[in-house]
């Protein structure tokens, strides 16, 4: 199959810490198919390299992700209504890893009185302050996509065309990658992808935001990853 060249890699500085990814691609309409079908047939095998991290046998099946838990807006409400309804085993940590992304990256940024009604409930008491700091961190980088996205353009991360991978689960612990596509302007754009990885943890009767880990290349995450059965 006849494919475009990506773009070449570019790793950039999110706004919580250096850990936090985002790898803009551009990849075709046929590649992007190829690889939602190969995440399908074998959506929690890792690549067989020894330095990839694999899914915990212990992970419970459940009701797929959605994509979507919490509704269709990006506000505290969503977020908090995902935390609260999402259950505990490894699909709810993974919608709730959703909801933070679609919370979380976009522009205009949220305003401070909408981030200090979350704080409290997003965080797990494992992170740290640096981390918890969305206030700062928003202000030293008010634009979220790192630059992919010209300065004073709106934008937001689609779940509709995303994927989904379990990197590792316990009961209380779970890493999540989940990869989306950029909404630029109200325009689903059909070549630019992201690729976000969360640590979270249950504590307190939710699934809360431990930390950012480094991502799996965008188009690595949408060639291994399961597809979310709506999106939003």
């Amino acid at each position: 199959m006849a494919a475009t060249t990506p773009r070449p890699r570019r790793r950039i500085l999110w706004i919580l810490i250096a850990v936090v990814v985002v790898i803009a691609l551009a990849i075709t309409g046929a590649v992007i198919a190829g690889a939602l079908r190969a995440g399908q047939d074998d959506p929690t095998t890792a690549p067989s390299t020894s330095s990839s991290p694999e899914p915990s046998k212990s992970a419970t099946t459940d009701a797929e992700p959605t994509g979507c838990l919490g509704g269709q807006n990006r506000d505290a409400d969503m977020l908090l209504t995902a935390q609260a309804d999402a259950p505990h085993t490894s699909n709810g940590a993974v919608e709730v890893t959703a909801a933070i992304v679609r919370w979380m990256y976009r522009a205009p940024v949220p305003a401070p009185d909408e981030i200090a009604s979350v704080e409290g409930e997003l965080f797990s008491d494992q992170a740290n302050a640096q981390f918890r700091d969305l206030a700062s961190a928003y202000e030293t980088s008010p634009n979220p996509s790192g630059g992919i996205v010209e300065e004073g353009r709106d934008f937001y991360i689609s779940t509709i065309p995303g994927v989904w991978h379990l990197e590792s689960y316990t009961d209380d612990t779970a890493t999540v990658s989940v990869g989306g596509g950029y909404v630029i302007d109200g325009e689903l754009s059909p070549q630019l992808r992201s690729s976000t990885t969360f640590e979270l943890a249950w504590e307190r009767d939710a699934w809360r935001l431990v930390k950012g880990e480094s991502p799996r290349p965008t188009q690595e995450l949408f060639s291994l990853g399961t597809t979310f059965t709506g999106g939003c």
